[in-house]
């Protein structure tokens, strides 16, 4: 009975690299689905905070069951969507 042969090192790093490359993949589609949500209600006219929680029912309603207040905020806040010049320069340009 042969015993199968060890991975060689350049097989491990190709396994690893397809499957960082899958994960970024993922990661990067849900931060896109995140603010696409959050924007659209902003656009709408609804409050940072409301949008925030509604961005998160929308998501855990197509099945996103891992996402949560936190996760929402952090996709955001690494997106520059939360900086509060943005919103008082929308709020400036809605007054005039």
């Amino acid at each position: 009975m042969k015993s199968p042969r060890p991975l060689t090192d350049s097989k491990v790093s190709h396994i690893r690299k397809d499957r960082f490359d899958v994960r970024s993949i993922i990661a990067d589609n849900f931060r896109e689905e995140v603010c696409n949500v959050y924007d659209m209600l902003i656009e709408a006219g609804m409050e940072p905070q409301e949008a925030i929680r509604k961005t998160r029912s929308a998501l855990k309603a197509i099945n996103y069951p891992f996402v949560t207040y936190d996760v929402v905020m952090a996709k955001l806040r690494a997106s520059g969507r939360l900086r509060k010049h943005l919103h008082r320069k929308a709020d400036d340009e809605t007054k005039e």
